[in-house]
């Protein structure tokens, strides 16, 4: 009697080997990763760009006009100022309090606002 593997082994084809899983694709979610690091970046950017402007405003609004204007002052360290604006914030520090101190104090941190904006750009 004839030997069935052998004489059906030339008609019978080898089964398919089993698939070979495909790697993982990980390019959309590394750039969604990407484009929401660079999102957020710019909103930190925004976010700083209006940091000075947010802070003159506060201090504007200063119960304790003395420390707004030392806040002020420290806010105007190292840029362009004019002298006479200058003295005034000196005077609103170091001087006595009067009783138009805060509409003083709100006004110099108005005119600030000016500085900052002017070098900043957007005006």
């Amino acid at each position: 009697m004839p030997d069935p593997h052998k004489d059906l082994a030339g008609i019978i084809e080898p089964g398919a080997p089993p698939p070979v899983a495909a790697p993982a694709d990980y390019t959309l979610p590394l750039a969604l990763a990407f484009v929401a690091v660079l999102v957020l970046l710019a909103l930190r950017w925004f976010w700083r760009r209006g940091a000075t402007l947010r802070a003159l405003r506060r201090l504007a609004r200063s119960p304790d006009v003395q420390a707004g204007a030392a806040g002020l002052a420290r806010l105007m360290v190292g840029r362009e100022v004019p002298e006479p604006w200058r003295r005034e914030l000196d005077r609103l520090r170091f001087a006595a309090p009067t009783p138009d101190a805060a509409a003083m104090l709100a006004r110099l941190c108005r005119v600030a606002e000016g500085f900052a904006q002017s070098r900043s750009g957007k005006r």
